[in-house]
């Protein structure tokens, strides 16, 4: 068992073990950046250097999934896992794991048992992790046994195992492949990797958001659903207080999106059947600390085949909603190519979906046409709803409105039927659109659209 606060080790120690830890965890992202100038390799790696509360939110979510909640359930997992980290860096995964250990008071004699198999291709992370297990060993007379460290190419090295499991953790390049590449970024190289090296693999990965739901990564996607694992995801999104607070200085990953939306993915685990996923998750830099503390709410997506989307429901009435209007008529069914134009949709959006005038249809707008003036007023209410909104934040990337998705939403028959109600409304809302208005100024050009957000709040939702 571990050495909780009865056992010979006392409180104390594990007190004393959590402070060395956090004092180590505290200097590793400075660590971080000093490696990335120092060894062949991982310069052009495109690692993100991973801060030490997002290392801990990781282990609370890994913790969760596999269902521990205390120390005996803690200890039976790390008795059974073979972990491996493929770009292990400064060590801040595994350190953080011990500290997280450390909350189901388990002190350094039992966590000197866990198995990890650190990878990194730069020898000098490697040294800078042994040396600091060294330390950690002297300082509580522990030994590390089953630490084992390798210098390679993760690819390379995963394609020689033969493993018949590993639970893959950490954060993988994000780094963009050759052009002709199966994969246009490299995460999804490795990710592919660990399902087929290992096939009764668990992962517990933070990767680019875009493995949700771009349409690069569908071969990607099937992996996942056709592994018939337990799938959990959580996707953040979020501006200037990004989940990653720098990436590799000088390499070749300079997209800033990387490290402002990612998604911390699970797979795998005894939840059996389990396929869930949080809404697009954003936070205020003050509420930073208690954000990552805290555990995200999840929604069942098992209904959804994830090889289309692994979407990120805003909440569980979506659902309903979707279920109930599967055999309504879609956006586009109200549409017609050659009809009249009467209003347009901005092509990105972020608080709430932009409306704008007719006329402004070109880059950057998706006109709506119709064929008479009350499909417009229809879609006028549909489109500029909380209800649309929300299907824009599960369904979209957080950023664009793209034609896809609104040609795709289904309108209920309860909804329409409330919408033909409405018309009247509908129509004054229109005409005085320009109590709604908000403008910005984009490359010098100043933009307005309609927030129509509040103008029909008694719109079923």
């Amino acid at each position: 068992m571990g050495e909780c606060a009865s056992d010979s080790a006392g409180f104390s120690e594990v007190q004393v073990w959590k402070d060395e830890l956090d004092a180590l965890l505290a200097e590793l992202e400075s660590a971080e950046m000093r490696l990335a100038n120092h060894g062949a390799g991982r310069r052009d790696s495109g690692s993100y250097y991973t801060p030490a509360d997002v290392a801990a939110h990781f282990w609370k979510l890994f913790w969760r999934h596999h269902e521990v909640e205390d120390g005996a359930s803690a200890l039976r997992l790390i008795q059974e896992a073979d972990f491996v980290e493929p770009s292990v860096g400064s060590g801040i995964f595994f350190f953080s794991l011990l500290r997280s250990l450390a909350e189901f008071q388990i002190g350094p004699r039992a966590a000197s048992d866990v198995r990890f198999t650190a990878v990194d291709i730069n020898r000098a992370a490697l040294d800078f992790l042994e040396a600091e297990l060294r330390r950690l060993e002297t300082r509580f007379q522990v030994r590390f046994r089953n630490v084992a460290l390798a210098e390679a190419d993760f690819l390379k090295w995963i394609a020689a195992q033969a493993r018949p499991s590993a639970t893959f953790v950490g954060n993988p390049p994000f780094v963009a492949n050759a052009r002709g590449s199966e994969w246009k970024n490299i995460y999804a190289d490795f990710v592919a990797a660990m399902l087929s090296g290992v096939p009764q693999s668990n992962l517990s990965l933070i990767v680019p958001i875009s493995i949700c739901f771009s349409r690069d990564y569908v071969g990607l996607r099937r992996l996942l659903r056709d592994s018939g694992r337990p799938l959990s995801a959580s996707s953040y999104d979020n501006i200037p207080d990004c989940l990653f607070k720098a990436g590799k200085p000088e390499s070749r990953n300079t997209n800033k999106a990387n490290s402002q939306r990612c998604t911390i993915l699970q797979l795998g685990g005894p939840r059996t059947g389990v396929v869930e996923s949080s809404p697009l998750l954003r936070w205020s830099a003050g509420d930073r600390r208690a954000f990552l503390s805290s555990t995200p709410a999840f929604h069942d997506c098992s209904r959804f085949d994830i090889e289309r989307q692994i979407p990120r429901p805003t909440d569980s009435s979506l659902s309903r909603y979707l279920a109930e209007a599967t055999s309504g008529r879609t956006v586009r069914e109200f549409m017609s190519r050659i009809g009249t134009g009467t209003f347009s949709v901005g092509a990105v959006a972020r608080n709430f979906i932009g409306i704008r005038d007719y006329p402004s249809a070109g880059s950057g707008t998706i006109p709506i046409k119709t064929n008479e003036r009350d499909s417009s007023l229809i879609l006028l209410q549909v489109l500029s709803s909380s209800l649309f909104y929300r299907y824009w934040r599960s369904f979209g990337d957080g950023f664009h409105v793209t034609n896809e998705l609104i040609d795709r939403f289904p309108v209920s028959t309860n909804l329409l039927a409330w919408c033909e109600g409405n018309l009247s409304e509908a129509e004054r809302v229109w005409e005085s659109r320009q109590k709604f208005a908000k403008t910005k100024l984009n490359s010098g050009k100043v933009i307005k659209s309609y927030d129509f957000s509040k103008a029909f709040l008694h719109m079923p939702a």
